[in-house]
């Protein structure tokens, strides 16, 4: 099916997500807060990592079954045990930093819900959002901030119109994906409000 080429679009894009997140994300909690140590086994990361690739792979190429679930349910696990470690608490004072970690929690929640869509409990639709939407939007806004501020001697510390931007690329992404399930009678009323707070939060 041609949505196929689009998942297998999306499906790259998380696992260079998965990648670099993994290093820049404990790499800048780390240099915030002076002397936290964040230490994940490798043999964790190269199981996510792993496991990413394959439910990934199976999600792409093999018809819709419950293999490809269990490969999502278990690289769910490992994402969320891996982000646990990078102790993303520790974060909550720094929007520049919380923003990162809560966008990395949206791949472990896109993985649970694909898994429900390869046995039929839902459309694949609230998967596919929680990862575009969720994870690489949020991603994207983290970085663009972080990054620009790092690379221009400003301080790292976001503004307020960039935590504006953080809290609406958060709540589109909750609009996107959560309400048309939980009020499925007014998805076209969500997905036209998660739009525009979307487009609200690359504008600021």
């Amino acid at each position: 099916p041609p949505v196929r080429a689009l998942h297998a679009g999306l499906a790259l894009v998380v696992m260079i997500e998965c990648v670099i997140a993994g290093r820049v994300i404990p790499a800048f909690t780390m240099s915030a807060q002076p002397g936290l140590k964040l230490q994940v086994p490798r043999q964790l990361e190269a199981a996510a990592l792993a496991s990413t690739a394959v439910a990934l792979a199976l999600w792409v190429l093999a018809p819709q079954g419950p293999a490809t679930a269990v490969a999502f349910i278990g690289a769910a696990a490992l994402h969320g045990l891996r982000l646990c470690l990078w102790r993303p608490l520790r974060t909550r004072v720094r929007p520049i930093l919380w923003v990162l970690h809560l966008a990395y929690a949206w791949l472990p929640i896109g993985f649970v819900l694909l898994a429900l869509a390869q046995i039929g409990t839902i459309g694949v639709s609230a998967g596919v959002h929680a990862l575009a939407v969720g994870a690489t939007g949020g991603l994207i806004i983290g970085m663009i901030t972080r990054t620009a501020r790092g690379h221009t001697g400003r301080l790292l510390q976001a503004s307020r119109l960039e935590v504006a931007a953080y809290a609406l690329v958060a709540g589109a992404a909750v609009l996107r994906v959560a309400m048309p399930l939980v009020l499925p009678q007014h998805q076209t009323l969500w997905w036209v409000v998660a739009a525009m707070t979307w487009s609200a939060a690359f504008g600021l």
